[in-house]
């Protein structure tokens, strides 16, 4: 006997949290119905397009403060999806294919606080770098909102000024892409306190990054390819920011240190690398500041050697004196 599944589309509630399974299971709630005493709504496996409205006519969830929209197959996003819950305050849209955005989708949201879109972006580098900016350059000025999570997302860019328009983020993940640099734009991120990065393609951090993130007291670079020269070495050692998952940042070049901990490597590393490049490379200011002086002295004795030629020269001529000048003055000419 072969058993049919059914994958049924309900919703449940449960106190003032409701769980809504399956495609078009929003429909299946009470037209006229007030659902006021619902703060949390999950959604999964909706296959959601939230250029539309999230909720059907006549349904209202007017203390809504928490979304999860995870796992919907969710492409596509604008401002029309979320203008029936604007006192939504944490929003988690993670393990999407989202590869749409409108303009300012996120405008009517003015309490958020929280954006989680972990492994929730598709398409190329571009297109992801444009998304994120269109989510974040916005009329709402994003007073609450201190922490955005986009970890998983295999992004490659970030437009210097995506995050300018958040000026209270407190929190950016940004872990397990591609990014190959700090590329934040000055003056943007002043309030930022946490910001995580493992996992991508850095090799330098910024030798100006406490002066550009003043705030910034938690930073995760670990998993990174880190190039481990002295100016990065000191850099990690010399301020009070806390970096996490130290046994994980590993250098990957140089030579010397590869696969070591940048917080493991010893402490006089610096100056013995600097004694050893100055032995290596004797063409260092000191090198030219002899090889100078040198030539100077080789073209004042060309110039010495020149001169007492020429003296000798004429030193060497036959001096005209009194009896020779009277012989030739008495010379008679040989034609008249």
């Amino acid at each position: 006997m072969i058993e049919k599944v059914l994958v049924v589309r309900s919703c449940r509630q449960e106190s003032y949290e409701m769980t809504c399974r399956g495609k078009n299971s929003l429909h299946e709630l009470k037209p006229g119905k007030t659902y006021s005493n619902i703060d949390t709504l999950h959604i999964h496996q909706a296959e959601l397009d939230l250029t539309d409205d999230l909720l059907p006519n006549d349904i209202t969830f007017s203390a809504l403060t928490l979304l999860n929209a995870t796992d919907n197959h969710l492409t596509r996003i604008g401002r029309r999806g979320f203008d029936k819950i604007r006192n939504v305050q944490f929003l988690y849209l993670s393990n999407n294919q989202i590869s749409h955005a409108q303009p300012d989708p996120f405008q009517a949201l003015e309490k958020l606080e929280l954006i989680e879109m972990d492994d929730a972006l598709d398409g190329n580098a571009e297109d992801k770098a444009d998304m994120l900016r269109n989510f974040f350059h916005s009329k709402n000025s994003f007073t609450h909102l201190s922490k955005i999570e986009l970890n998983k997302n295999r992004i490659d860019e970030i437009y210097p000024k995506t995050f300018c328009g958040v000026k209270g983020l407190k929190r950016l993940e940004v872990s397990n892409n591609r990014i190959q640099s700090f590329n934040f734009a000055r003056s943007c991120l002043t309030e930022l306190k946490a910001l995580m990065l493992a996992g991508n393609l850095i090799q330098k951090i910024p030798a100006d990054i406490w002066d550009f993130l003043p705030q910034l007291s938690s930073l995760d670079i670990s998993n990174n390819p880190l190039n481990c020269d002295c100016e990065t070495v000191k850099l990690v050692r010399d301020d009070d920011v806390i970096f996490i998952n130290q046994a994980q940042t590993k250098c990957a070049s140089p030579p010397e240190v590869e696969g070591q901990s940048i917080f493991e490597i010893r402490k006089d590393y610096c100056s013995a690398t600097a004694t050893k490049t100055t032995n290596r490379n004797p063409r260092g200011k000191a090198s030219f500041l002899q090889f100078f002086i040198l030539f100077v002295i080789a073209v004042g004795i060309l110039w010495a050697y020149k001169k007492y030629r020429e003296r000798l020269s004429y030193m060497s001529t036959a001096p005209v004196g009194y009896t020779n000048l009277q012989h030739e003055q008495a010379v008679e000419p040989e034609f008249v």
